[in-house]
């Protein structure tokens, strides 16, 4: 059964197909969660209990199409523990400049009002945000739909409309633009290492630094403001684009050496499988 949740391998047009089924099960549930939430005490158990329903309806769908493929594993390449350490602050540094991108756009009321209700201290809301969503995403972003996109078409062609997916899922352009550009870098580290695990982390190191900013550190600031805002200049992006690049080439240098090719994903065998 675990197999099946990796076995399949869409193309660009199934991979879609997922995406939109994931994104009507996520406006249902959200829906029927908005509704009953007035009437429920736990009701950001209600929210992740939700969340979680609509990437299991996901999962039954990724199987039920993967029971007559041939389960091929992918290689998950080893990588020196100098990569988990270097990955936090390539991470970081990463989310914080392309942070403008999407800082431009003008954020109305409404959408305020559900941010700061997403970002509360909560157990729920902390589990939702730091560990169920990067694990649920992951596993079907870059375990399913860049693995199968990967055996369909080159890297570059597969990471980019992976990417794509990734921003529009969040249905919104405040994380949208934000979630594009880390999906670039999650799907290049995940072509070049094979590891979902890699993924998981850089994803769960990413929400966990929002998280921890806006619920413990700076929870009275507004939630549409910019990073400069809250480090008093636009320095600090000077400071993360230069953090960034050292960290990133560093990466680089150590993470696998041989990148595979579109046709070499039919065929990658291994026990060591991530």
């Amino acid at each position: 059964m675990l197999n099946r949740l990796f076995a399949y391998n869409p193309n660009l047009k199934q991979s879609w197909v997922l995406i939109v089924i994931l994104t009507i099960c996520g406006l249902i549930f959200g829906v029927a969660t908005a509704a009953i939430n007035d009437f429920v005490i736990a009701s950001k158990w209600v929210d992740l209990i939700g969340h979680v329903v609509s990437f299991f309806i996901a999962a039954l769908i990724v199987v039920r199409l993967g029971k007559n493929s041939n389960y091929e594993p992918v290689a998950s390449l080893r990588q020196s523990p100098l990569l988990w350490l270097l990955l936090v602050p390539f991470t970081l540094s990463f989310g914080i400049t392309v942070e403008p991108l999407s800082a431009w756009i003008p954020m109305p009321e409404w959408i305020k009002q559900i941010f700061a209700e997403l970002m509360q201290k909560s157990l729920p809301t902390f589990l939702m945000v730091v560990v169920f969503a990067p694990i649920c995403e992951e596993w079907l972003l870059r375990g399913i739909i860049l693995k199968g996109l990967l055996t369909h078409y080159s890297p570059r062609k597969a990471i980019v409309w992976s990417a794509v997916m990734f921003a529009v899922m969040h249905l919104n352009p405040w994380q949208g633009i934000l979630a594009f550009f880390l999906g670039l870098m999650i799907g290049w580290v995940y072509w070049r290492t094979r590891s979902l695990w890699c993924c998981i982390f850089i994803h769960a190191v990413n929400n966990a630094a929002s998280y921890i900013l806006s619920v413990f550190i700076f929870p009275d600031v507004p939630v549409d403001a910019s990073i400069a805002d809250i480090a008093g200049g636009y320095y600090i992006y000077a400071v993360a684009l230069a953090v960034c690049v050292l960290t990133g080439i560093w990466v680089k240098r150590i993470i696998s050496p041989s990148p595979v090719s579109a046709g070499e994903w039919r065929i990658l065998r291994s026990q060591n499988v991530t």
